[in-house]
């Protein structure tokens, strides 16, 4: 399978960041509602077990 890979760079100066300025302040609000349950998760060794399923691999150490 063929995959293409993007970059693009971007250059701020006092007229591109004025125009993005402008845009932040002009965008409309968006309201998220989150649908699925969620579980806040604090301890290390949780997130680590997690990312080890998630990857295949060990993420860490000890």
């Amino acid at each position: 399978m063929a995959t293409k890979s993007f970059t693009s760079e971007f250059k701020f100066n006092a007229k591109s960041s004025y125009k993005l300025a402008n845009a932040i302040e002009n965008s409309k609000k968006t309201d998220y509602e989150i649908k699925q349950t969620v579980n806040d998760i604090v301890h290390d060794e949780t997130i680590r077990k997690i990312l080890e399923e998630f990857t295949g691999e060990f993420t860490g150490e000890k």
